[in-house]
């Protein structure tokens, strides 16, 4: 996986524990594994996203997409070396 790609996986699964933990009074009704399901699919539909995104990265002739993609998610690789 791409540095880029590594990132966009870390940013997407941020956005979607953090938007998880805001709709937590709504999905209240759920019981514990219904909500334990939600959010794992939730998770593994922006990873699968992510994993597309990156894929499309890593094709021949894409080089200049990257730094569009970055911008447009508002990732950073530097961000994500820090954390490592």
């Amino acid at each position: 996986m791409s540095p880029v790609g590594r990132a966009l996986h870390h940013h997407f699964e941020e956005v979607c524990r953090a938007e998880l933990q805001r709709l937590r009074r709504k999905t209240a009704s759920l019981s514990p594994d219904q909500r334990a399901e939600v959010d794992a699919l939730t998770v593994a539909v922006a990873q699968g996203m992510a994993s597309r995104i990156d894929a499309v990265l890593e094709a021949p002739g894409t080089g200049d997409l990257a730094s569009v993609i970055m911008q447009l998610f508002a990732v950073s690789t530097s961000t994500l070396e820090e954390r490592s």
